[in-house]
């Protein structure tokens, strides 16, 4: 008795305790990464839409669940409990006595939990091997062999259309109980007739119809390597799929999506972030919080580092057009975020994206197009009082020039100098920002930085307003403006009143070591954070 209750309960309850904690944790930052990626709503025509393909029940009840990943913990307890599901009815259909054979039956919540470390793995999976499982265990109680086997029959072919390939756990399942030939080859012969049959009615080629529709975000291909990981099982296979990558970015992302700029900076101190999408981020979040003085305290990677260029994929645009959205570059917003939700690789569309797309629209007063995207987000769960409040803006442009943050957006947006986005002409849009709209000086920072990431420092002191810093010029300000007046004069005795005579001692010191050939690993000790070593010594930039 002792040891039933340790299968049943126990040994179970840490299963699904372990793999909360390590999505809550460990991997927090996929599960709103999966959120983001989908617009579930409620309504007759979305679910119609949903189960009209193969695979569409499970398709849906994943999507359902994956609305609540809006919350971590939320996300984290519904994965740990699907896999712990998985689990129990796997237990309950082995029916093994032995400590082996038990052991055994978490092996399939293990691959999956594998698997489940792709960004682009579906929940979807989960609830169609779970409901295959299920469907199995039901129907193998049922007592008279005929009317069981008949049931199997017909079973298959509806839980194909339900739950997608899926549901082959569950043909296996009744093969192994029943270990008859008659009954195995029919319910064999309907797989295969729904997969021919949804090939010539629908068109699907025959891979997706074996892999699945909707199994995996990409349709092109299903992953081999978390298959491969799988079998170092345990652990050593949870180690060898986690994507320790691109789980930083989605970070990086949530933050960002969240607004929580000190947040960003306090994990930048720890990660030290260096490619140029994570520092795209970081660097916002400096101009957001009135650091941008402290750019060079941060590993910097040249300009794409602080607008990078665009990417043909549906992740990395948001973060940029987050930066562009804040600028007052609404039009450029507009199109990243656009393009990334288009390029969502099963076609869903994004509900972060909507967002984005109703505010860009309210914003430029295309009140029909705002309202289109509004209307959409009412159906959701958790965004329905947000779309419900901006309703109220469509068709008033009183109230959203009234708005704090639109109304803003709207009076520093491009007016006189409309343009069509070009990436090599940054500094050319960046000044216009702040010729026409002189109080952007969100604008005028990051048209600062452009020029002294891309080493352009007759642009840097072109645009610089040395005399307007209230408390100074800017420390790393100055070591740009001093780098440039060196490359000209034939001293230092004549800088000008705003250099900081020990940034003069600093920077004669630095030119000294530098000049004389002391490794960079050595100089960057002292003058690591010194917008010198970054001119000279970020020679990939």
């Amino acid at each position: 008795m002792e040891r039933i209750s340790l299968k049943q309960t126990l040994f179970p309850g840490l299963f699904a305790l372990a793999v909360f904690l390590f999505f809550w944790l460990a991997y927090p930052y996929h599960v709103y990464g999966q959120e983001q990626f989908q617009l579930f709503q409620f309504s007759w025509r979305y679910w119609a839409e949903t189960l009209a393909v193969p695979g569409g029940l499970a398709d849906w009840c994943g999507r359902f669940l994956t609305q609540f990943f809006y919350y971590s913990a939320a996300g984290s307890l519904i994965l740990a409990l699907l896999l712990a599901a998985i689990q129990a009815v796997t237990a309950a259909l082995a029916k093994s006595p032995s400590p082996l054979g038990y052991a055994l039956t978490y092996v399939p919540s293990i691959l999956l939990l594998i698997y489940c470390c792709d960004a682009d793995a579906m929940p979807c999976t989960l609830v169609a091997v779970l409901l295959s499982l299920l469907c199995a265990l039901a129907v193998l109680r049922i007592r008279p062999a005929l009317l069981r086997n008949g049931i199997a029959v017909v079973a298959t072919a509806l839980l194909y259309f339900l739950l997608g390939p899926l549901s082959v756990l569950f043909v296996i399942a009744c093969l192994v109980h029943e270990r008859k030939w008659l009954p195995g080859l029919l319910m064999a012969a309907v797989f295969a007739l729904c997969i021919v049959c949804f090939h010539k009615t629908m068109g699907y080629p025959y891979y997706r119809l074996l892999y699945g529709i909707n199994y995996y975000r990409f349709h092109h291909h299903m992953p081999a390597w978390p298959w491969i990981a799988a079998a170092a099982l345990g652990a050593l296979g949870v180690f060898l799929a986690y994507d320790g990558e691109m789980e930083t970015y989605l970070k990086y992302d949530f933050l960002t999506r969240r607004f929580q700029w000190n947040a960003i900076l306090a994990e930048a101190r720890k990660d030290n972030p260096q490619k140029p999408f994570e520092m795209a981020s970081v660097n916002l979040a400096l101009v957001k919080t009135g650091n941008a003085h402290r750019l060079f305290d941060f590993y910097q990677n040249g300009p794409d580092g602080l607008l990078p260029k665009y990417t043909n994929d549906y992740i990395h645009p948001l973060i940029p057009s987050e930066a562009y959205f804040q600028l007052g570059m609404i039009n450029s917003c507009q199109r990243y975020t656009f393009e990334a939700q288009e390029l969502i690789p099963d076609f869903q569309k994004s509900v972060r994206a909507y967002k984005r797309l109703a505010e860009t629209n309210l914003v430029n007063g295309n009140h029909k197009v705002a309202e289109k995207y509004l209307k959409a987000l009412e159906k959701t769960l958790f965004y329905r009082g947000w779309a419900r409040a901006k309703m109220a803006l469509c068709d008033n442009d009183a109230a959203i020039d009234a708005d704090p943050g639109y109304g803003y957006l709207r009076s520093v947006r491009l007016h006189d100098h409309d343009f069509l986005f070009n990436r090599q002409a940054m500094e050319t849009m960046l000044g216009y920002l702040v010729q026409e709209n002189p109080a952007n000086h969100m604008a005028l920072e990051y048209l600062l930085a452009w020029n002294l990431l891309d080493k352009n420092l007759k642009g840097f002191v072109r645009f610089c307003p040395f005399e307007g810093f209230p408390g100074g010029v800017p420390r790393c300000y100055q070591e740009a403006f001093l780098l440039d007046f060196a490359d000209t004069a034939q001293s230092l005795d004549n800088v000008p009143a705003f250099i900081d005579p020990a940034v003069v001692d600093a920077f004669t010191r630095f030119m000294r070591e530098h000049g004389g050939g002391t490794p960079a690993e050595i100089l960057a000790k002292q003058f690591g954070n010194t917008y010198w070593y970054y001119y000279f010594y970020r020679l990939g930039v």
